[in-house]
């Protein structure tokens, strides 16, 4: 068997075996014909292309053809010319098909069943997996790439699914990888040369790499059986919040969230893949609430943080707790909650309804005067069960407007430092230009964040510094720390006293007045001052994530009428008549979580497609880093051969950011450039001069001295040419680098050249074979 065919086979076995954790999200094992068949075709498309001699492109262009031609004829046979050949009739067949399948699946949570509308995902994504497999393996020969896409069903799989899946389907696309690695390291090790021998015919090269064949054999199946094993039995570092300062906390099984100061974690808690369970509470009104967990009222232009706090002896919560600051409301009615902590929480904070007044819990704890957060220096609250009272203070936007100036004892928390950014300043008076008075501005800040300008986005950069605050207005896309401490910044700015709270949006209502708080409930938001009424929630973050805005934080409009009916069309809020019907949640707290019974995974199919789509796009990038990387390690410690790899990657770096390069200057005049087309100033400007210097000296000096921290200093400065360049053109070295161009260039010349040889040896056979008669 050649060695073509050996590496074909292998790929398309390796395929065949990645795919089978898909099983796990479908209710029959059928599809597995369709994908197969869609696998050998696949397969067999490559190796003739590969006989042809035919460009790599355009190889994986007809197999992605061959792979539509299939799925074709999968669900639109009947419309086919002659039963098997495309017709003009297929696109009509194939959207309907694809918007069928996305509205099934989109609708239903694995298993699922297997129409030809679920068909077309589960063939295409086989099958798409199959291409960039023979890619690596068969074309490029490069089976280590093909990792990515071997192990890409199981990772969607093992997504999708949550809670993990059994061992057995690991291995599968681990043992499907190794064997692509040795197949194709043995071929390899064959191509060193064969072994004299004193036989008349010498032994097939392969027959002689059997021994290591066994060995490697060997070592696969205990990597194999170590990656299995050695996650159950290793233990687990807590996934928490923080794991900084501040209490301990147990080390848990993984699954724990630790807090000292949130908001430093609140992405990562946001966007962890599991959603454990936090806390429960049942609140005797059986209305959503806010759980804050402590409050963040010191800027000093890096963070969001808690002041000093004393918290003498005297301020244990067995006794009660103080009134709220600022608050002078007679007889307000009471809210009485009970909590139950998961043992996926620990923290040092406990979990409150702003403002608690009565707290039965065990042990020390002990409440701060000024914010009410309740913390303790020795317990933590995991797995603790305890009993509030809290006031259910009545905000209403009228009294919010009459309110008085702030009390000089919270001048402080108006406080800045002393260098606020400009757009800060200006966005700030920008956006309340029109208002008169605390209340208008404070809307009309909120009214700005939560408007079409604005997008909630968890993949925004974390932090609340100055400069983030500046990213953050410049971009117009973050989350809720974003939100909340710019909120807070600009109201300080503009006078009104505000601070950060941190904790939990409502969560999901179980019936029987009990709400569920999950760790993606993690929210954060600002209070601000106002005298008579004290601290008030406001929630700038977008209703995509927090639902309708508070009632009392909007202006104030004419009542409606009260004569105990509610008017048609209103969105006035109705206690629950039984158990099946949940509170309406278009309230402060009303958006932070799926309701039971809402289907909260995303569909299988899309999610496949996403992730074999994401590891396509990686790929190019990750090969450029791969030829970077060799490059360096071919030049080892040769100064020449180090000046000539820094030279090269500040070719393909300047070339990505969109600048010249002239391959036939001198290294001096290509630097003058350069600088002059990037701008390049003060230490990346020194880094280019020394890189010349150095390149200069390995060209033309008699003798050449090692350069010490020479890769690290290219580095630096091709990265600042890559990010000089604007986001269209870093998308476009992306997904399509200066060093990958380079590789399919010379590819295709090296490719041009050995069929031109070929041709001209064929011509001198043909001309010098003998005549037949």
């Amino acid at each position: 068997m050649s060695t073509a065919i050996r590496l074909t086979l292998v790929g398309a076995v390796a395929t065949a075996l990645s795919v089978l954790p898909l099983l796990e999200l479908t209710d029959t094992g059928a599809w597995l014909i369709q994908a197969s068949l869609a696998l050998a075709l696949i397969s067999a498309t490559g190796h003739l292309a590969r006989r042809l001699r035919l460009p790599v492109l355009l190889t994986v262009i007809i197999q992605l053809a061959v792979l539509t031609w299939w799925i074709g004829l999968m669900i639109a046979a009947d419309l086919a010319w002659l039963g098997f050949l495309p017709s003009t009739e297929w696109p009509a067949r194939f959207v309907a098909v694809f918007g069928d399948g996305a509205e099934l699946i989109a609708t239903t949570v694995t298993p699922i069943a297997i129409p030809n509308a679920v068909l077309v995902y589960l063939v295409g994504g086989a099958g798409l997996v199959a291409i960039v497999v023979d890619l690596t393996v068969g074309s490029l020969r490069r089976g280590v790439l093909a990792g990515l896409p071997l192990g890409s069903c199981y990772a969607v799989t093992a997504y999708v699914e949550g809670g993990g899946l059994g061992w057995w389907w690991f291995v599968l696309p681990a043992a499907a990888y190794l064997a692509v690695l040795m197949a194709e390291n043995r071929i390899r090790v064959a191509a060193w040369g064969r072994s004299t021998s004193q036989h008349r015919h010498p032994r097939n090269p392969l027959q002689a790499t059997d021994a290591l064949a066994r060995s490697g054999r060997r070592v696969g199946a205990v990597a194999i059986a170590a990656a299995v094993a050695v996650p159950a039995t290793a233990p687990v570092l807590s996934d928490g919040f923080l794991s900084g300062h501040g209490s301990g906390g147990s080390g848990g099984d993984g699954r724990t969230i630790r807090t000292d100061n949130p908001i430093l974690d609140l992405q990562r808690n946001l966007t962890r893949p599991d959603n454990v369970d936090v806390l429960r509470y049942e609140a005797s009104d059986e209305a959503p609430h806010y759980i804050r967990t402590v409050t963040l009222d010191s800027f000093d232009g890096e963070v969001w943080q808690t002041s000093d706090r004393p918290v003498p002896e005297e301020q244990r919560v067995d006794e009660g707790l103080p009134e709220p600051p600022g608050m002078d409301i007679d007889d307000p009615d009471e809210i009485e909650l009970h909590f139950e902590i998961t043992d996926n929480y620990s923290s040092r904070w406990l979990p409150l309804v702003y403002p608690a007044q009565q707290i039965e819990i065990a042990g020390d704890w002990r409440y701060d005067v000024a914010t009410l957060d309740v913390v303790s220096t020795d317990d933590d609250v995991l797995g603790t069960e305890y009993t509030t009272v809290s006031l259910d203070v009545p905000l209403d936007a009228e009294i919010l407007q009459d309110a008085g100036s702030p009390d000089s004892d919270v001048e402080e928390l108006t406080e800045l430092p002393d260098e606020l950014p400009e757009s800060v300043i200006e966005h700030a008076e920008e956006v309340t230009s029109d208002a008169e008075g605390d209340f208008a501005k404070a809307v009309a800040l909120q009214e700005w964040f939560r408007g079409s300008a604005f997008t909630y986005d968890l993949d925004t950069q974390a932090g609340t510094s100055t400069s983030a605050v500046v990213d953050f207005l410049e971009d117009r896309r973050g989350y809720c720390e974003q939100f909340a401490g710019t909120m807070a910044i600009m109201a300080r700015y503009l006078g009104i006293p505000a601070r950060v709270a941190v904790g939990f949006t409502p969560g999901t209502f179980e019936g029987d007045a009990t709400w569920l708080v999950r760790a993606h409930d993690a929210h954060a938001w600002p209070e601000l001052y106002f005298e008579g009424v004290g601290w008030v929630p406001w929630e700038p973050t977008p209703a995509a994530r927090t639902g309708t805005a508070p009632e009392w934080t909007t202006e104030p409009r004419e009542a409606p009428s009260t004569d105990g009916e509610t008017p048609e069309g209103s969105d006035a809020t109705t206690a629950p008549d039984d158990q099946e019907t949940l509170p309406e949640e278009e309230m402060f707290g009303g958006g932070g979580s799926a309701t039971p019974g809402e289907t909260t995974r995303w569909p299988w199919a899309i999610v496949a497609i996403a992730g074999i789509g994401i590891v396509l796009v990686a790929v190019p990038s990750r090969l450029a880093a791969l030829r970077r990387w060799l490059r360096w390690r071919r030049a080892g410690t040769d100064p020449v051969a180090c000046a000539s790899a820094a030279w090269s990657d500040l070719s393909e770096a300047t070339r990505d950011a969109g600048f010249a390069w002239n391959t036939a200057a001198t290294p001096r005049t290509v630097g003058r450039t350069l600088a002059a087309s990037a701008g390049l100033t003060g230490t990346d400007r020194d880094l280019l001069d020394h890189l010349v210097g150095v390149v200069e000296r390995a060209r033309y000096a008699r003798t050449h001295e090692q350069v010490t921290f020479l890769r690290g200093d290219t580095a630096v400065l091709c990265a600042t040419l890559r990010h000089s360049a604007g986001r269209g053109r870093r998308l476009r070295a992306f997904l399509w680098p200066t060093a990958l161009r380079d590789a399919v260039r010379a590819g295709a010349q090296r490719i041009s050249a050995m069929l031109d040889r070929w041709e001209s040896a064929r011509s001198r056979r043909l001309k010098d074979a003998p005549l037949r008669r």
